[in-house]
């Protein structure tokens, strides 16, 4: 083998024992420091309601439940700095496990929003946001926020709907 073969060879063996090293499948580690969560739920209400009413849907009413599942997928969210509805699990698993089992349910989640009304208003412009808002057989919601300052998009938003009371309805799905 030449020189210029082996040298070749040689750097690529430490190419590949570098990026394999690097490589990690799992996902990020969960770290609640710093990380503040919020019920939001009453600052995003008026502006689903006047959104759902434009639309000639009847408005939602806060739901302690939920304001609790939206808190834990938020504080998860921003614990491992990951925007996505699974960093805490699926979300039929996660909304059955609060005892929703036979409502028909959403979720939304979001990053980076000032507000509780922004993050509204970006939920419309957006299309599958937008629908799972406009889901006809809600009656309930839940919605918070939570803040981690080190984190990629500084704070994570969560909004659940249902069509009932934990408990109670005759059907379960999810969007």
């Amino acid at each position: 083998m030449s020189r210029l073969s082996s040298f070749h060879l040689g750097l690529a063996t430490a190419l590949a024992l570098t990026l394999a090293a690097c490589n990690t499948t799992s996902q990020p580690k969960m770290s609640s420091a710093n990380v503040t969560v919020r019920d939001q739920s009453a600052e995003g209400l008026a502006a689903l309601n006047k959104f759902r009413a434009s639309h000639g849907l009847g408005p939602v009413v806060i739901d302690a439940n939920l304001i609790e599942v939206a808190k834990y997928q938020s504080m998860a969210m921003a614990s491992r700095d990951a925007l996505t509805h699974e960093v805490s699990g699926d979300f039929t698993s996660r909304i059955n496990g609060a005892g929703f089992t036979n409502s028909a349910a959403v979720e939304n989640v979001g990053a980076s929003h000032d507000s509780a009304v922004d993050a509204i208003n970006a939920w419309i412009n957006s299309p599958y946001h937008k629908e799972n808002m406009l889901m006809k057989d809600a009656t309930r919601m839940g919605m918070a926020r939570a803040d981690s300052p080190n984190s990629r998009y500084r704070n994570y938003w969560t909004l659940d709907l249902t069509s009932d009371a934990a408990g109670a309805g005759a059907k379960m799905a999810s969007n």
